[in-house]
């Protein structure tokens, strides 16, 4: 264990509190393997929103899911962590309304970034700004929880960097046996099997519908080349353009997976074609090359949002440019040296 520790025993059990959207549900996972690789007796649970639950499920390090509903307001919120004798709750986002349940709930020790009004209700307020996206938002994650129990070293002394993705999850069989059934037709021996990401939750700028389709048009020109067009159910028509543009060797998979067997499905592709969305982060998680595609705003900077440990599997446009300036030929010559690299 680090020197430093600013407890004076080694936590019992711990809330890692991670209630947004499901990238950055991903990012903030590599904190339970911290936690556990500091503290191996800890009893590490995992709050998140109701959607995003399945995900962390599949990794054995959290202990327990508590899932919630951000609507049920704080009150809802403290029924569901009441009576579950944490000795410390770690916000790697900082919700207002679970930030007021953690304290309601009578937590001794709370932790959170320093910049919010109500920051006060935090007995430690890391004072790091991630606005600046001076690094991952993962290891902005794992500085938050290293530094709620120890006042000297840094979360790489107990974590290599290598050691964050891919997770090493545990998939049920009912969700390999619900994939084996969407892709019994797809997985062809000696076929490269692409998945297609065409939305996103909008917290970044997009590459042009327009130029899914051209690129799913070039890349089905090789024979040996199997698309997968994936999304959710609202969706359905950024995927029904793109897998008509694919022909018959795309196949339209928007809102027909669960979200583990989306993860699943991921795991079973040479690639995956994104923009910068939790998908990305999904199939990184599960050990699948990506390329995302990402605009050139400080804001959404892949220094902070891209694929952790990938800046090559990462394509901007041109400096100055949008991202109609970031062409289809760019793109499918990306994925196809990407293919390439063993």
């Amino acid at each position: 264990m680090s020197a430093g520790l600013k407890l004076s025993a080694p936590p019992q059990r711990v809330l890692l509190c991670r209630t947004d959207r499901l990238g950055d549900v991903v990012l903030a996972l590599p904190c339970a393997a911290l936690l556990r690789r500091l503290f191996p007796a800890c009893h590490i649970s995992f709050l998140v929103q109701e959607y995003t639950a399945p995900i962390v499920e599949l990794y054995p390090v959290v202990d327990r899911v508590i899932a919630i509903q951000l609507e049920a307001g704080w009150r809802g919120i403290l029924q569901k962590i009441e009576g579950g004798n944490f000795d410390a709750a770690i916000l790697l986002y900082p919700d207002r309304q679970v930030t007021k349940a953690v304290k309601a709930s009578g937590v001794p020790m709370r932790t959170g970034i320093a910049y919010r009004w109500h920051s006060w209700q935090y007995t430690y307020r890391h004072r790091e700004h991630r606005k600046h996206n001076l690094k991952h938002e993962a290891e902005y994650n794992l500085s938050l929880t290293y530094a709620a129990f120890f006042s000297s070293g840094d979360w790489s002394d107990s974590l290599r960097k290598e050691e964050l993705y891919p997770l090493k999850l545990e998939i049920p069989v009912q969700v390999e046996s619900e994939v084996d059934a969407r892709v019994a037709d797809i997985n062809a021996e000696g076929s490269r099997v692409f998945a297609l990401h065409p939305g996103g939750g909008g917290s970044a700028h997009r590459w042009p519908l327009e130029y899914f389709c051209r690129a799913a048009q070039e890349l089905v020109k090789d024979s040996n080349v199997k698309l997968i067009v994936t999304g959710s159910a609202v969706e359905k028509n950024l995927c029904s353009a793109v897998a008509s543009a694919g022909g018959s060797q795309a196949h339209n998979l928007c809102g027909r997976l669960s979200l583990q067997g989306l993860a699943e499905l991921y795991r079973r592709c040479d690639l995956l074609l994104t923009n910068s969305t939790g998908p990305l982060h999904l199939a990184v998680m599960m050990g699948t090359k990506v390329l995302g595609l990402f605009p050139r705003d400080h804001a959404m900077s892949p220094l902070r949002w891209g694929p952790y440990g990938l800046q090559d599997q990462v394509l901007m446009p041109p400096e100055g440019g949008t991202m109609q300036d970031l062409t289809v030929e760019t793109v499918t010559g990306r994925i196809k040296d990407l293919c390439e690299r063993p």
